[in-house]
């Protein structure tokens, strides 16, 4: 009879150890299943920071490529009106009409290039 209870107490202990390392591998099991799922949120939120970085990107890019494109157009405006001036005889052409435009020396303001027609100035020095 002691060598069955002896027995008995073995199988009983095995079991509790058994069932604790089952516990012990499910709780390891659930943590590494929400560790995951953390992972995975990440993964995704660092996805979607990357996009909303493309775009910004694509964004700015249009925006100097249309800032370039304003930039060519006042150069040249720019350089003709320079070089229609600079004639000697203070004409040039008013860059929203393409009318004459007049170099106006004024004794108490500033000298102004305007536009015969429509009254723009068109530069004041």
């Amino acid at each position: 009879m002691a060598d069955e209870e002896t027995e008995a107490e073995e199988v009983e202990s095995s079991v509790e150890t058994t069932a604790e390392s089952v516990e012990s591998d499910e709780d390891a099991v659930t943590l590494d299943v929400e560790a995951v799922d953390e992972y995975q949120n990440r993964i995704e939120g660092l996805v979607s920071e990357l996009e909303d970085r493309e775009r910004t990107v694509e964004q700015l890019e249009s925006v100097v490529e249309e800032q370039s494109e304003q930039i060519d157009q006042l150069e040249n405006r720019f350089l003709d009106l320079s070089a229609r001036v600079a004639d000697g005889r203070n004409l040039g052409v008013c860059p929203e009409c393409n009318g004459p435009t007049e170099k106006k020396k004024r004794l108490f303001r500033s000298d102004t290039i305007e536009c015969n027609r429509c009254g723009e100035v068109v530069h004041t020095y």
